[in-house]
Parts: structure tokens; sequence; C-alpha cells
């Protein structure tokens, strides 16, 4: 046995230094996985000269004011409840931005303790580490079912930083969503391949830690597209001859695989079901949310001419729904979904280096390819009739909408099928057969290459010369139009650099081992070079750095708000004590975007009600049963010195003292809910309502002590 110097070796000295690779390669690959999207956006999480890439679009307004003040109560050791500061007044801990329940969060309030605060910046780079855990677990799952490192390792590096997984980093919570999705299918796999109890038991923990973090992570359209991603990959498991052709598991204990699967499933289930259910409850209050409006449901249109764009020229697909994954990856699958079904012949390496699904077999590349198409056909919306019948009859389904959004889950499936196109592709470089029959190979292949790239070069050009550009793009990405000649230029050199080196491979210095990998690099600085100048780019901007974070003392800001005028201006939680009464679009609870609409007659008196004139924000009056906000005011005016005086208020509790001077109504100009109770005196009382949708209790004539308490149900013990 020879070493790497050409010097012969004892036997176990090599066996020795084989293992130490082994181990080596067990620790390197993941933390180069792991790492590899912190590298390839690096300007989003360190500022260079002064300055870095911030994330725009919802990402402060939906997500970092969400965090900040979630992290500011739980550093505290306070567990918020209501958020008093928007849309006066919305639930907070189901409210899916603000990611109450994501387990991850304890890392972030140690962040928070630790270094005084949290900045945007700081949420930058928890976004991009959301990446980094989709990139680990994806690569962890293809290599369950592919044998070759190689091929795994460039699939899960190009589709960890595909178009549809950087367009998300403006929603964090939709990346820590997605960024569990691998583990999931990574955890399954395991559990039918474990050889002892332990081993599945481990898997099973980490399979309900993984779907706990799906369903928590704040972003419930993701949480439920994963149906379409679990479901199909659960029939490849339970079904022998697709998990035999597909996986390659071998013989499986299903008395210890099955009960895991399911007991770690329902373990999950249960744990999340009082979130999952709160949150149910609260859509039908809200506006557009109810699940009987299909306009609402198809409103933004993905069709064919976007899955076109997404996969050869972005600038022409919905950036909802593209997931551009460069024409260097899209060429290496078509020369394989276009290659003869033949078994590989590896030479050089060992036979078990390929699982059998590997070999080209035209069963595993027509279901990838259905499954593909299934997800496409149903992102189609309105002109689907697939998605029109799930619209009808898939419980939760019509409550979604803008379903190019589904296409996220179709990142692990293209890297399963990018995976195996790259083996099959390695399989042609570095095969030492030469001669006659290496070109009856190589020959074929260069046709089918030079076939499929015409074909994409064509609707390129005629996207191009035709000024064809999606919505988004003339909306918000003007500034980028120069660009999108790049991807034409650069999907010619990806096809330049595949025909190269096929013929290259053909020479007899091609064969030798380290040949393949150093393709593997070129395609993949190739690909990186396809995507990443215009990948970073979209929903960002240079920013200038201040050093520093936020802290903030919520018991505080909630408490001085009531010497504080409101603000009328959409907006979402605010991190001071000036709190809103605006509303976003499609959002916060239908019975106060309907009192908003009803009253738009009369807008000042309207301003002195929500405490924007004045910021008085309590009321007494005789009466409730008014039409008219005006009305309401002239009752109340006559008792504006006897509506009484803070005792103390934390945002989920109001503690009030009054002398009523006559029997009356105290009105709080907060949204209720369900959850909402009050006592007088120390005694229960039923909350009555005011314009539907503002809390009042009444009282008797004389001193009472006020108390409003959130406290739903699920908190009640």
């Amino acid at each position: 046995m020879k070493n790497s110097k050409g010097k012969t070796m004892p036997l176990h000295n090599a066996a020795g230094e084989q293992d130490r690779r082994l181990r080596l390669a067990r620790i390197a690959l993941p933390a180069v996985v792991f790492l590899w999207p912190l590298v390839y956006l690096f300007r989003l999480v360190v500022p260079i000269n002064g300055e870095y890439t911030a994330i725009g679009n919802d990402f402060i307004s939906l997500y970092y004011r969400y965090k900040i003040y979630l992290l500011a109560n739980l550093a505290e050791f306070r567990f918020p409840l209501w958020s008093p500061s928007e849309a006066a007044g919305f639930p907070f801990y189901t409210n899916p931005f603000a990611q109450v329940f994501y387990p991850l969060n304890l890392l972030l309030v140690a962040w928070y303790k630790i270094l005084g605060g949290y900045s945007s910046l700081d949420h930058q780079l928890f976004t991009v580490l959301g990446i980094s855990i989709f990139a680990l677990g994806l690569f962890m799952w293809l290599k369950t079912i592919n044998k070759n490192v190689t091929a795994v390792l460039f699939a899960t590096l190009i589709m960890s930083v595909s178009f549809k997984v950087t367009e998300i980093i403006r929603f964090p919570n939709a990346v820590h969503t997605a960024a569990w999705y691998p583990w999931v299918l990574y955890a399954m796999t395991k559990i039918i391949q474990s050889q002892s109890l332990k081993k599945a038991i481990w898997h099973g923990f980490l399979l309900a830690f993984s779907i706990i973090c799906i369903c928590t992570g704040g972003y419930p359209y993701f949480s439920y597209y994963s149906i379409f991603l679990f479901t199909p990959y659960l029939l490849v498991i339970l079904i022998r001859p697709l998990r035999i052709r597909f996986i390659d598991a071998g013989p499986v204990n299903w008395k210890r695989s099955l009960p895991t699967l399911v007991l770690a499933g329902v373990a999950a289930v249960v744990i999340c079901s009082p979130y999952i259910l709160a949150v149910k409850s609260l859509m039908p209050l809200v506006t557009d949310r109810n699940g009987t409006d299909f306009a609402f449901s198809t409103e933004h249109v993905f069709n064919l001419k976007d899955t076109a764009g997404s996969l050869v020229y972005p600038p022409d697909a919905s950036t909802e729904g593209w997931y551009f994954f460069s024409i260097t990856a899209l060429l290496i699958i078509l020369m394989y979904l276009f290659s003869r079904n033949r078994k590989i012949q590896n030479s050089g390496q060992n036979k078990n280096d390929l699982n059998c699904a590997s070999a080209g077999g035209a069963a595993i590349k027509l279901f990838l390819f259905a499954w593909i198409a299934t997800i496409t056909y149903i992102s189609y919306g309105r002109s689907s009739y697939l998605f029109m019948f799930l619209w009808k009859f898939l419980p939760g389904f019509s409550s979604l909408r803008i379903w190019g959004r589904i296409n996220i889950i179709m990142v692990p499936i293209i890297a399963w099928l990018l995976s195996l196109a790259y083996a099959h592709f390695e399989s042609l470089i570095a095969d030492k057969i030469a001669g006659a029959e290496k070109q009856s190979k190589i020959r074929p292949a260069i046709l089918t290459l030079a076939a499929v790239y015409a074909v994409i070069l064509a609707v390129q050009l005629y996207f191009y010369v035709n000024d064809i550009y999606g919505v988004y793009w003339v909306e918000y990405f003007k500034h980028l139009t120069p660009l999108r000649i790049n991807f034409i230029i650069r999907g010619l050199m990806s096809f330049t650099i595949i025909v190269v080196l096929v013929i290259f491979s053909k020479r007899a210095r091609a064969s030798r081992r380290y040949y393949p990998k150093l393709a593997m690099v070129i395609l993949l600085a190739t690909a990186v070079l396809e995507m990443r100048y215009m990948a970073v780019q979209i929903w960002t901007h240079q920013q200038q750095w201040e050093p520093g974070r936020i802290k903030l003392d919520i018991a505080q800001m909630n408490e001085t708000s009531f010497r504080y005028k409101r603000i009328d201006r959409n907006f979402t939680i605010a991190l001071n004590p000036i709190f809103s009464v605006g509303v976003i679009e499609n959002w916060y609870f239908n019975s106060y975007v309907k009192f908003l609409k009803n009253t738009e007659n009369e807008l000042e008196a309207r301003r002195v009600l929500l405490g924007v004139a004045d910021g008085t924000r309590i009321f007494f009056s005789e009466s409730i049963q008014h039409s008219t906000v005006t009305s309401f005011l002239r009752d109340a005016s006559r008792y504006a010195t006897a509506s009484g005086r803070l005792l103390s208020y934390d945002g989920d509790e109001l503690d009030w003292q009054i002398e009523a001077p006559t029997a009356g109504y105290l009105s709080f100009i907060d949204n209720w809910a369900p959850g909402w109770k009050a006592w007088v005196d120390g005694q229960p009382t039923d909350i009555e309502l005011l314009f539907g949708t503002f809390k009042c209790v009444r009282l008797t004539p004389g001193r009472h002590r006020v108390r409003f308490c959130y406290l739903p149900e699920v908190f009640q013990w």
C-alpha cells in the first residue's frame, strides 16, 4: 500500500490513514455545507467598510420588530400574549409573525442577554443560519439515499442557495420553517435504516423536533405545503417496491421502525396542537382568512410562462414562485433525463458508491418528474383543475394564497434529482474506458447537451428580445434590468464549460481520480457565477452599519403608552410607547377593519375615539348602543373628568380605577378577542362590545376597580 507521496506503508498504517480520512470527511464536509450559505451571503452578515447589504421588503416591519419584542419579554421571563401596540390590539402569541414557540428562540434569548440587545444585522445572521440548517439537512438526507458524496455535495451547495431559497430571506420565518424540511426526510429515512432500537429512537426524537420546528416556525404557508412533500416520500418509504428502487434501504425492521415513525409524528402533533388550534381559531376572525374567497386565494398568478422563466430566465418569472438554480445544473439534469437507461460503469470506485437509484432507471426519473410536475400544476392556481379540486375539498387549502410559493417544497426534490444527475454525469467523465466504447458514450451526451441548450437559448432570447418581465420585476427590480443579458451570456458559458469537460475526459490523463472532483469545483463555480450576482440584489439594499443593539423595557413601554397619542398609519408592532391604530392589507381583525371602513365619513371623531387626537383610550358613557362615533363621544364627553386613572398595564392586563357618576359603561378602546376576561371589584363580569370590536363592562354608580386580562384557554391553568 502506498501513501499520497508514493511511499510504501504497512497495511495497518494504510487502514489507519484511510479511517482518519473518512473521519475527517464526516466532519469537514458537513462543516463546509453548514458554512456555505454564510460565505455565499457574506455581505448580509459581515459589514465591510461600515456598510452591509440590508434585507428589505417585510424583513423589518413584519419580522425583526416582532422578534426583538419577543426577546425583550422572554429575557425578563415574561411570555407576551397580547400585542396592544398594533391595530388597536391584536393577539401576539398566535400571530405567526411573532414565531413565539420556535425552539431556537432560546438561543436568541441567550444572545440578547449576553450581548445586551438585538439588531437587524443579528436577525439577518439568524436568517442566513436558517439556510445553513437547510443546507446541512439536505446534505445529510441526500447522503442516505445516494452514496456518491461528490454528487450529493454538488446538489446541496447549488440548491441551498438557489433563487427560491435566497428569495425568501425577506421572510425569516419562512426560511426557518423550510429549514427543517430535509431534516424530516433525513430522520424518516434513518429510522427505517436503523439497525438498533437506540438509533431508531434517536432519529425519532430528531423527527419529532423537526416537525415541531416546522409547525412553530412562524410561516403557516410552508407548514401546510409540507404535506405535499412528506406524504409522497412516506409512500416511498412504506411501499416496498418503491423503497427498494428509490432508497435502497435494505430489509426494514417494521416492529421497530413503524412505531418510532408513528410515535414521533404523534408526539410532535400533540405538542404543537394547542398552538395550531389557537392559530386556526384566530384565522376566521382575521380579514380575508376565512377560506371562502377564491379571488383572494388566486390573485397572484403563476403559470407556464413563470415555470419557463424559473428554469432558464428569472426576469420573466414571478418572484414569489421562481426557483432558478443555474443553467449549469439544469443542463446536467436534462442530460440525465434524456440519457439511455443503463447501469453506470463506475470505474475505480466501490460498487456501493452509487445506489440503484443512481443507475439511471426510468422509474425514478418518471417519479421525480411527476412529483415536480404535480406541484407545478398546483401552483398555477385558477388555471389548474387540480388546484380547484383541492381548494374545494382539502381542509385548510382555501385559506392560503400566493400559490407560487409552494415551489419551495420542490427544492429538496430537485436536489434529489440533481444529485442523481450529477452522479450520472460523473460516471461519464470518470469512466476509464477509452477508444470507441468511450466515444460511443460521449457523442450522444454532447448531442443531447447541444439539443437541450438550443431550446434553452431560444426561450431565453424570446423573453429577452420581447422585453417580457414578471410583475415584481417591473415594480421593484427595474435597477436590475441591465443585468438580465447575463442570464444568456452565463448560460452560454455554462454550456461551453460542460462540453469542454466532457470532451477533455476522453484523454487518458482525464481518468485520474481527481478529475471528477476538479470538474465538480469548476461546475459549482460556474453555477455560482450564474446565480449570485442577481440573487443578492433581490429585496436588498446597501446600508450603513450602526454599531450597537436595541434593548427594550417592555413593561415600562406599555405602561407609559397611556401618556402618548396613538398614530393612525398602517404599521405593525411598535418598539416605543407610541402605538398604532392602522392596519395592513389582508390582516388584523375583520371586526376592526369593518369598523374603520364604516367610519370613514367621520374621521375626526374616530381619531378622538382611537386616541390619535389626545391619547385617551378609556371612556365612560351611559350607553354603548350608538350608531356613530360622534354620538358616542357626545355621550362620553359628559363624564370626561370621571373616566378614572391607571393603576397598572402590561399589555396583557389592565388595572383601572374609576368613580362612576352614574350607571353606565367603561370602554377600553382595545379590540376584543376570545380569551379576554374582565373583573369588577374582583368579581368576574361579562364583556360587551362597543362598535362590535372594543371591550366594555357595565358599572353601577360608585368607586370600582376594573380589571381586563387576556387569558386564552390554553393558559388558564
